[in-house]
């Protein structure tokens, strides 16, 4: 399958890759927060909002040049839709990221592994949109495949989220903490679920194309 029709839609295509990788990378720096010391917390969440507003400014560069003509006007709309819920990942990043550094939360030593956990899963479902996405405009077969990978990830991150709630509630800690920790475990794994709700885009997008 290609979308592809000329110079501009080459360019949009450039930035929505470098957009994909930005997106990791503030996965990536977020995920730090969960081996930082108190010393490192500021700096970590400094590092993750400078690389979600580098994210934005190409989703931004990636929609102008859509709007002055790349692609067709339905594919266009696809590819606005796509980026932009792409874009929600690395928001979504920035605000665990926000929660752990502006509220000062002090996680439980006893909890860390388990947000790490539901956090590489989060991060292995953003990797397989980030496949499925490098795939879209060349292997149909293998965007289907990951795609279905990603709603894999999604419902293990699902699990590992209601464990961790539930342990959470089994802890001699204040109420006022638990619902801090609580809320910290449902933002993680929503990042999974926005990765998953740009899969359902690419879902939309191939059966247009094979209609």
């Amino acid at each position: 399958m290609s979308l592809l029709f000329g110079k501009k839609e080459n360019e949009v295509l450039d930035l929505f890759f470098k957009h994909l990788l930005k997106v990791k990378e503030t996965l990536e720096a977020t995920y730090k927060l969960f081996e930082a010391s108190a010393d490192e917390i500021s700096d970590v969440a400094s590092e993750v909002r400078h690389l979600e507003t580098e994210a934005d400014s190409i989703r931004r560069d990636a929609e102008t040049l859509m709007y002055s003509g790349a692609f067709l006007a339905q594919s266009r709309g696809d590819m606005l839709g796509l980026i932009e819920t792409i874009d929600k990942v690395s928001n979504k990043a920035e605000f665990v990221s926000d929660l752990i550094y502006l509220q000062n939360l002090k996680i439980p030593a006893e909890l860390i592994e388990d947000y790490k956990r539901e956090f590489e899963i989060s991060m292995k479902t953003y990797d397989a949109l980030h496949k499925a996405c490098e795939n879209l405009f060349e292997d149909i077969e293998k965007t289907k495949e990951l795609v279905l990978e990603v709603e894999k990830f999604e419902n293990q991150g699902d699990h590992v989220e209601r464990e961790l709630v539930r342990k959470i509630f089994g802890m001699n800690i204040e109420l006022a903490l638990k619902m801090q920790l609580r809320e910290l475990a449902f933002q993680v794994g929503d990042i999974a679920d926005r990765s998953e709700d740009a899969s359902d885009r690419i879902e939309i997008i191939l059966l247009k194309t094979s209609a």
